[in-house]
C-alpha cells in the first residue's frame, strides 16, 4: 500500500497524538508543513485525533473494571469424579 505524503504525515500526527509521543509529534507536525499541510489542516488532524483517544480511554477503563471485579464461581453438582475436592461424606 501506498499514501501520498499528505496522508502519511497526517496518519504521523494522529498516531503521535494517540501515544502522547511529543518528540515525534513535532517532528510530523514539521514534516505536516514542510509538505503543505496549512496550521488549520494540522490543527483539525490534532483534534480529531484528541477525540478519538478519549474513547478508547472510557472503553478500556470499563472493561478493566469488568476484568478486575470478583468472579462469581460456577455452581455445579458434586459428583463423586467432578475433580473440585469440595465434596460432602
Amino acid at each position: 500500500m501506498s499514501l501520498d505524503q499528505r496522508t502519511f504525515v497526517a496518519t504521523q500526527i494522529s498516531a503521535a497524538v494517540a501515544c502522547n509521543a511529543l518528540a515525534a509529534l513535532r517532528l510530523a507536525v514539521s514534516e505536516a508543513a514542510n509538505v503543505g499541510l496549512s496550521p488549520e489542516e494540522i490543527k483539525e488532524i490534532i483534534a480529531l485525533a484528541k477525540d478519538i483517544q478519549q474513547q478508547p480511554i472510557s472503553h478500556a477503563a470499563h472493561l478493566a473494571d469488568q476484568l478486575l471485579r470478583e468472579p462469581k464461581k460456577p455452581s455445579h453438582d458434586h459428583g463423586a469424579n467432578c475433580g473440585c475436592g469440595s465434596h460432602h461424606a
